[in-house]
């Protein structure tokens, strides 16, 4: 037997590094979406695959999957930052603040609507017993005034936001 002469007839790389065809009936069952990602169920060959040009997992992609990155654009999973909101409401109406400081004015319910709610507690204990209806009476006429001035913190409601 004879050996062909190398220099005669030379290897090309290109030409030898044919695919591999996978008919559809052999190929083990793989479900996209319960699989995890970089790993692959058709074995080396499909994997060898990758450096000649054939479409393959992308190996960045994975990566910053694994690393919990955004990938292809989707929206992070997050919760809201310490001592931030949850959900912004609809933003307080100024004269429902001075209506209800005017008529409720010394049960405190005015500082319960803005949020306010340790001044609309300790408002509501101080009416409901007899010496303090009198610190209360003035308490709640000074709120009243500064509402309607919007001085303070009667400007805003208990998350900041500007009364309308």
């Amino acid at each position: 037997m004879t050996t062909p002469d190398p220099q005669a007839t030379p290897f090309q790389p290109e030409e030898a590094a044919e695919a591999p065809a996978f008919p559809q009936a052999s190929t083990p069952g793989y479900d996209e979406a319960t699989a995890t990602p970089g790993s692959t169920t058709y074995g080396t060959a499909y994997d060898a695959q990758q450096g000649y040009g054939v479409p393959g997992p992308d190996t960045n992609e994975q990566a910053a999957y694994a690393a919990g990155q955004q990938a292809y654009g989707q929206p992070a999973y997050g919760q809201p930052a310490y001592g931030q909101p949850f959900a912004a409401g609809a933003p307080k109406q100024w004269i429902v603040a001075v209506l209800l400081a005017f008529f409720l004015g010394t049960l405190g319910i005015h500082n319960f609507y803005l949020g306010y709610t340790t001044k609309g507690i300790i408002q509501l204990v101080l009416t409901i017993t007899v010496i303090g209806i009198f610190v209360s009476g003035p308490w709640a006429l000074i709120d009243f005034i500064m509402l309607i001035m919007r001085s303070g913190s009667y400007a805003t409601d208990a998350q900041g936001q500007p009364l309308q």
